[in-house]
């Protein structure tokens, strides 16, 4: 016959080991959480640059605008008490749509170029930063 620890398999002690296997998680999962915060800048940046790169071949930018919103006048005939209403709305429902967007091609190489300067930078820092989330988990 085998004979089980009543301690083991008490609530408590199953909390416990739940605690112990949540931390250990968290602890595995550290190293890479501290490489994402900081590759994130870089990730951004990159992103930044292949948009002003499209934006520069197509000759303009994509974006988003509002439309005009539609203008209504509501009239209410009140109940037995004599309330009568009268509301007019303009404009708040205005559709959103995507299209071409000029640009200032020059502003637009320059931005470019300043992002591109900024680049070797932030990406020798991310390195650096993945470097001691690295040397912090070993």
């Amino acid at each position: 016959m085998i004979q089980r620890n009543p301690v083991s398999h008490t609530p408590l002690a199953r909390i416990g080991v739940l605690l112990t296997l949540l931390a250990l998680a968290g602890c595995a999962t550290q190293p890479a959480a501290c490489t994402s915060t900081a590759a994130r800048d870089l990730r951004t940046l990159d992103t930044l640059i292949a948009e002003s790169q499209q934006n520069l071949a197509r000759g303009y930018a994509i974006g988003s605008s509002t439309g005009r919103g539609n203008t209504s006048v509501n009239f209410c005939m009140g109940n037995s008490t004599g309330n009568v209403g009268l509301s007019f709305c303009s404009g708040g429902n205005g559709a959103r749509r995507t299209g071409p967007v000029a640009i200032d091609l020059d502003a637009e190489r320059a931005k470019l170029e300043s992002m591109l300067q900024q680049r070797p930078v932030l990406a020798s820092r991310a390195a650096a930063d993945a470097a001691a989330c690295t040397s912090a988990g070993a």
